[in-house]
């Protein structure tokens, strides 16, 4: 199987990541009982070019209601600064805001682009969001997880199923699907596929070839922020 050595800044040593890109590859990892498939961010011809910027929402405590108003929040104010925007479960208790960045950002920046948009949520939804890192200081709030976006960090792929009860899957959703009738474990191992023959198509799969305007977004993003701390 394909391997591909990168630098982890969380372990500050080379990991050797597999690279399935094949039918073949995946079967071997699934033969080695591996259950989730956490993902890099960026493929292999622009590693340190991520593929998009990710918003991690983790309830911890806080209902999913909340995780529901917190991503609708984001996609509001993403539409409002034009850039594309794409959502799907983690498979876990969140959700995962998919931003594309065409490979135009290092991780560092789609960190900083990360942390700018969680501000501004944050301003505008006091009450149930928050970008506190700490668990005990969260306050029972949805934390916006923008720290995801850095070399060596991953995150649960798309169709992958997690080790949790009913085996969960992290599933791709429209936006009009973000409402009160999503549950954080409504796809499963059970009825994954028939919801995919269903569906037509991944809508989640732009955020890999989506061009975007991204100094544009960024002067858009900035004066938004900057209106949110006046």
């Amino acid at each position: 199987i394909r391997v591909e050595k990168m630098w982890s800044d969380t372990t500050e040593r080379q990991i050797s990541y597999f690279v399935a890109d094949c039918v073949e590859s995946l079967v071997y990892l699934a033969n080695m009982g591996t259950i989730p498939l956490h993902i890099y961010h960026s493929r292999t011809e622009a590693i340190e070019n991520p593929d998009w910027c990710v918003l991690d929402l983790d309830p911890k405590e806080a209902p999913f209601k909340d995780v529901l108003s917190v991503a609708n929040a984001i996609h509001e104010l993403c539409e409002e600064i034009e850039l594309p925007n794409f959502v799907k479960t983690s498979g876990s208790t969140g959700l995962h805001v998919l931003l594309p960045l065409a490979n135009q950002f290092t991780f560092k920046q789609s960190r900083i682009l990360g942390e700018l948009l969680g501000h501004v949520i944050v301003t505008r939804l006091p009450d149930i969001s928050t970008i506190t890192r700490n668990p005990q200081k969260r306050d029972g709030k949805v934390y916006i997880d923008y720290l995801q976006n850095g070399s060596g960090k991953l995150i649960a792929g798309t169709y992958c199923v997690r080790p949790k009860p009913g085996a969960p899957v992290s599933m791709p959703v429209t936006w009009n699907e973000v409402n009160s009738r999503l549950k954080p474990d409504k796809f499963t191992i059970r009825n994954a596929i028939r919801h995919l023959k269903k569906s037509k198509g991944d809508p989640a799969i732009g955020v890999l070839d989506t061009d975007v305007d991204l100094l544009g977004v960024l002067e858009r993003l900035t004066a938004v922020f900057a209106a949110s701390q006046s």
